[in-house]
């Protein structure tokens, strides 16, 4: 992972963006809505770019620590330990005229931020500076042509990205995105509407007609109100991608051998059929419809008594939330408050009690090696080396180093990158090899 933060904040998950992406390097929508929805730039501070890393370090462990589960002691443990990943780039790139910074639409981010943290946009990795402000257009421009030197796509033009080698270092040049027949990797990305086929070069992006022996690929947003036919299947009967099924058409498998598919509903649509059989897309299920998993339920619905195997396979029914000693599968069944341990809604565990992770024990405790531990934090003693979002130095808790700081190795550093004896930020670039 590209920060170690983004292990302990988020337990290993592995989050896509909420809504909106961002294809090939492009400008994606603000989350949330259309492009610059939600963001009242004429009533919001604006913030300079020599005041933006306090607003930034505090933002970032707001998410991380409301929206990602990460349990630092508080915010001020968390901010000790963090930086402003990308900042300095950025800094350069306003200060040598790479990019144009508009304070305004900075403080109108960070105010539609502070707003609703957890819907503001959900990240794979510890999010840079880049990162977050891509999701409130007009707040960072880019103005590299081609041959420009960069350290992120966000300061190449329209058309362009930073294309840093095969080691990601800095700098990097700003490129064209290659064309249909032309080479590509990694690397050298293809033009919007293309991918990189196995030969490595790129061909035009599958869609409703293309042929196809397997799965067709797409890559598609839906707002969560609307369903969206455009992730395509592969009819093998036909060997052509077809969208989505809408509500009423059939779905799940079709066709025998060499010819069996199974026919995908619409975005935000469910099949009532279960995996070897076929069945309807419907709208997501009231509280005591019928349901296969939590995404045909309806938003604070959980899917109960789904058995997709054997001679008692069958549907379940939505219900809401369950209170102690019920049935669940995850801790998303139980009441708020209750996780779901060895199948029942339980209370969070008390010190040595089994878990998963830390949501499964009580406020202090962490989960560590499978049991409820006393989270200890810099200034706590510690056993066996066992520190809580810090390090073992000399039997005490201390911080993890931060960028710029000494390290003897990456676990010193809360980046988890130790570079020449000291911290590195590779958020944006690779340390040169």
């Amino acid at each position: 992972m590209r920060h170690w933060a983004a292990v302990w904040a988020l337990g290993g998950a592995w989050l896509a963006f909420a809504c909106g992406s961002a294809q090939n390097g492009g400008t994606p929508a603000a989350a949330g809505g259309s492009a610059g929805s939600n963001t009242p730039v004429g009533t919001a501070a604006p913030i300079a770019i020599q005041d933006l890393c306090p607003v930034f370090t505090h933002d970032l462990c707001t998410y991380l620590m409301q929206c990602g589960g990460a349990r630092y002691r508080d915010a001020a443990h968390c901010e000790r330990e963090l930086t402003c990943f990308g900042l300095p780039e950025l800094t350069a790139a306003a200060a040598s005229g790479a990019v144009d910074y508009d304070p305004r639409k900075v403080g109108a981010c960070h105010e539609r931020f502070a707003q609703s943290p957890c819907t503001f946009a959900s990240f794979l990795f510890t999010p840079d500076i880049y990162d977050v402000l891509q999701f409130c257009p007009g707040t960072v421009t880019p103005k590299l042509k081609a041959g420009g030197s960069c350290s992120a796509h966000g300061e190449c033009s329209a058309g362009l990205y930073c294309n840093k080698g095969a080691n990601y270092t800095c700098p990097g040049k700003c490129q064209a995105f290659a064309q249909q027949g032309e080479a590509c990797s990694d690397q050298d990305r293809c033009a919007e509407g293309l991918r990189c086929d196995s030969n490595q070069r790129c061909v035009p992006r599958d869609a409703p007609g293309s042929s196809c022996a397997d799965n067709c690929s797409y890559s598609v947003s839906c707002p969560t109100d609307q369903a969206c036919p455009t992730n395509i299947w592969c009819d093998r009967s036909e060997n052509i991608c077809k969208t989505g099924r809408l509500e009423g058409e059939p779905c799940g498998m079709t066709g025998t051998g060499s010819t069996a598919s199974f026919a995908e509903c619409a975005i935000n649509l469910w099949c009532d059929a279960l995996p070897s059989g076929a069945g309807t897309c419907h709208e997501r299920s009231a509280q005591g419809a019928a349901c296969n998993s939590v995404f045909a339920c309806e938003k604070g619905l959980h899917c109960t008594g789904y058995v997709p195997f054997g001679a008692q396979a069958g549907l379940g029914t939505c219900q809401a939330s369950a209170a102690v000693g019920s049935k669940c599968s995850s801790s998303a069944d139980c009441d708020d408050g209750l996780v779901c341990s060895g199948g029942s809604c339980q209370p969070p565990g008390a010190a040595d009690a089994a878990c998963n992770d830390d949501g499964d024990c009580q406020t202090g405790l962490v989960c560590h090696s499978n049991r409820c531990a006393v989270a200890r934090y810099p200034g706590d003693s510690c056993d066996a080396g066992v520190c809580t979002y810090s390090r073992c130095v000399n039997g005490t808790c201390d911080y993890h180093a931060k960028v710029g700081e000494a390290c003897a190795s990456g676990s010193d550093c809360a980046t988890g990158n130790c570079v020449a004896g000291l911290c590195y930020d590779n958020s944006l670039c690779q340390p040169p090899m």
